[in-house]
């Protein structure tokens, strides 16, 4: 009998297994998150394409190379606005401009760029209502600039101040890219997430969802029966799914399947493989060849300890010291980044002068904690960790916030806590979630549409929906999962809601071929965002990529010290002015 029973469990077990493994796989292992060039392209081509409805502002620079001394700049402002008739709130979306230019010579340039406005209909959350529309009218006074590219794809930067600020200043300068510190500034907006009836994709929330009346939002049934059903069978799949996204040993196994699947995404060559020529793959090549030995070889690594804020366990991180610094970015980990790729990219912050500490979440590598609680209880330790950094460094000590993907939305919700140390200067935010939810929503329909490749070819439509699995019973059900393990909800780890409570100056990076957490994630950020002092660079183009905007080190580097030279300088407050490099064929190419 007991050998009938153990049988039987294991017969369980292998069919849980067997179902968690097909969920898990149309729900996320669907996007190839680093090394997918098919998806990217798709990504990009689908970006690039304008909705029907938009707010264009649009910037006219006139451009010289560096062997003149004179530029002159005119600046002419067009904004258009249409209506939608299904919508009482504006939304808009980002068009791409094409150069025709392919030298340095002086040319003039156009850019385009508009900000999302729609809220989340019923949704009696701050976060889906009115800041978007705020933030739409605050874009208004957005200066923005563009320069020639060899690669004949203009890129463009995002920088804004407060609601009805006039901005004066635009500077362009040229720097010798064989110095190693030569800028391809490669920038561009792209499409934001569509809204239909009246949702916005990327402010979901759990409270919104369950009010809301947008059939690709609400896809439970009206019938009783149905609904119970559904219901079922999405708390089946979120109990199953749970496990694998935020536990320790789930999350580990999953990134192992990903691996599996994707085996080059945490090899050092995929940063430049299929890298754009304008991003110049090979500077990038030498730089983390070189990034690879310094962190295994050459550069002392310190392994530093903060109590948990609760007093639950302790947190543990790698701490690279720059001497004679007194400046250090605190790096927040991705959802099961491994801590080696986050020691090769720390090179980028040691080599501007900074001290690097790279923390692992609660629930990571060596960490305390069994679970991931997505920035909401993270965020309390980091404070812990800035107090640290404070000590070491003494009076003078100043921090940057910096993080990717879910150290994104941890270095947010960091940033707009109250008990903030006067310390933290600045926040950068690269390829964040806008919301769990939207997030959820994203690899949801992805894998819908992935599943609905097979099924229609018998003629089975799907409509955006897993079958047995709607969409916001399988999100409340994830969230009732969520608290009665963790006692939070999901929307309250929002990084929405955190940018919304931070003036910190805020530098958001995405790029256009990110399949995973899209860009329009990254602009529903930026335009929420109250900061006076934000600015917002999306790369086109083949980057890598979810979080793979370091790839294009040359330009991050760049772009990011630009920043952070303006919050040192304490111009950030008076000039939105944008660092625009040009280069020719024979620097796009320099090692």
């Amino acid at each position: 009998m007991e050998i009938n029973r153990s049988t039987a469990c294991r017969k369980v077990i292998l069919i849980t297994s067997f179902l968690a493994t097909l969920i898990l796989g149309f729900l996320v292992v669907t996007d190839h998150t680093y090394a997918d060039v098919q998806s990217q392209t798709t990504c990009s081509e689908t970006t690039s394409q304008s909705s029907s409805s938009e707010q264009t502002i649009v910037f006219k620079e006139s451009a010289s190379n560096s062997d003149n001394v004179d530029s002159s700049t005119d600046t002419t402002l067009n904004n258009t606005l249409d209506s939608q008739s299904n919508n009482q709130n504006a939304t808009t979306s980002n068009q791409s401009s094409t150069s025709g230019a392919t030298t340095p010579a002086p040319s003039e340039n156009t850019a385009d760029t508009s900000q999302p406005t729609s809220s989340v209909n019923g949704s009696s959350t701050p976060e889906s209502t009115s800041s978007s529309s705020e933030s739409a009218n605050a874009s208004s006074s957005t200066n923005e600039s563009q320069v020639n590219n060899p690669s004949s794809q203009d890129v463009t930067t995002a920088s804004s101040k407060d609601q009805g600020q006039t901005n004066t200043d635009s500077t362009s300068n040229d720097v010798d890219s064989t110095t190693g510190s030569s800028p391809v500034t490669d920038q561009s907006s792209s499409t934001d997430n569509t809204t239909t009836g009246g949702t916005d994709k990327d402010q979901i929330t759990v409270t919104g969802t369950n009010s809301s009346t947008d059939p690709a939002i609400k896809q439970s049934s009206s019938n009783p029966l149905l609904n119970w059903l559904t219901n079922m069978t999405s708390a089946g799949a979120a109990a199953l799914i749970y496990p694998f996204i935020t536990s320790r040993q789930g999350s580990h196994l999953l990134s192992e399947f990903r691996t599996l699947l994707s085996p080059t995404r945490y090899n050092i060559d995929q940063t430049w493989s299929d890298l754009d020529q304008k991003y110049n793959p090979d500077y990038t090549k030498q730089f983390y060849t070189d990034a690879q030995n310094w962190y295994d070889n050459e550069v002392k690594k310190e392994t530093l300890t903060v109590p948990f804020a609760d007093g639950s366990g302790n947190a543990s991180a790698t701490y690279i010291a720059h001497p004679g610094s007194s400046k250090t970015i605190i790096y927040g980990q991705g959802w099961t980044t491994e801590p080696e790729w986050m020691g090769y990219i720390s090179k980028i912050f040691y080599d501007m002068g900074y001290n690097v500490l790279m923390p692992y979440t609660r629930g990571q590598n060596s960490s305390d904690g069994e679970f991931l609680t997505f920035g909401y209880k993270d965020k309390a330790d980091w404070i812990n960790w800035i107090n640290k950094i404070d000590q070491l460094n003494g009076p003078n000590s100043e921090v940057v916030l910096y993080g990717q993907s879910l150290g994104a939305d941890d270095a947010l919700e960091a940033g707009a806590q109250k008990d903030l140390p006067s310390s933290v200067k600045a926040v950068i935010a690269d390829c964040g979630y806008s919301t769990i939810p939207s997030l959820l929503y994203s690899l949801y329909t992805g894998a819908a549409n992935k599943l609905n490749g097979y099924t229609s070819k018998i003629g089975w439509n799907l409509n955006g929906s897993i079958p047995l699995v709607p969409y916001d019973q399988f999100l409340n059900n994830l969230n009732n999962v969520n608290h009665l393990f963790q006692g939070f909800n999901l929307d309250d780890a929002s990084g929405l809601t955190a940018v919304q409570n931070s003036t910190l100056p805020t530098l958001f990076i995405a790029t256009a071929d990110d399949t995973f957490i899209p860009d329009s994630e990254t602009k529903a950020l930026y335009n929420a965002s109250i900061s006076k002092d934000k600015q917002l660079w999306i790369l086109d183009g083949n980057v890598g990529g979810h979080a793979s905007a370091n790839n294009a080190v040359l330009a991050y580097t760049q772009h990011i010290q630009d920043f952070l030279n303006a919050v040192d300088n304490g111009q950030t407050s008076s000039t939105t002015s944008t660092n625009q490099l040009t280069v020719d064929d024979n620097q796009a190419v320099a090692a």
